[in-house]
């Protein structure tokens, strides 16, 4: 197992017992990079990636106006580009419910508002949707 699949883990378990506490901010952010973690696994140790290679298209996507995207939106997408290569059902999983796990994480990480029990346990599910899917990659 890699640090980013333990750490993944650690991240959902970690999600499970702050919902169960009512930390449901906390829960939004750890459901979320329990997959993005794997996300990276999939990046550095399936497709035999780099962060360099990650930089070198961040960097390139900032010399577009048009598509500037924040870094864990290019990993996102790259490896949502990989996996429809592989499988069109993974993808779209994977496409329809990772940005809205991703919102839910901003939401509760950055707005100045309550971020309720329903949110949390959403939360929970689409990590729960994501998780199986990307851990078909780890391999």
């Amino acid at each position: 197992m890699s640090e980013l699949e333990n750490k993944s883990e650690i991240n959902y378990h970690s999600a499970k017992i702050l919902h169960d506490k009512a930390h449901y901010p906390s829960v939004a952010h750890c459901s979320y990079y329990s997959c993005y973690q794997l996300f990276r696994h999939i990046w550095f140790h399936k497709m035999s990636k780099t962060d360099s290679d990650l930089k070198y298209i961040i960097d390139q996507s900032k010399n577009k106006r048009a598509e500037r995207k924040g870094s864990h939106d290019i990993l996102i997408n790259e490896i949502q580009l990989y996996i429809k290569g592989n499988n069109s059902s993974d993808f779209r999983v994977i496409n329809s419910n990772i940005m809205q796990l991703k919102r839910l994480r901003s939401s509760a990480d950055y707005d100045d508002k309550a971020f309720l029990y329903s949110e949390s346990l959403k939360s929970i599910e689409l990590s729960d949707n994501l998780r199986p899917v990307l851990k078909r990659y780890l391999r």
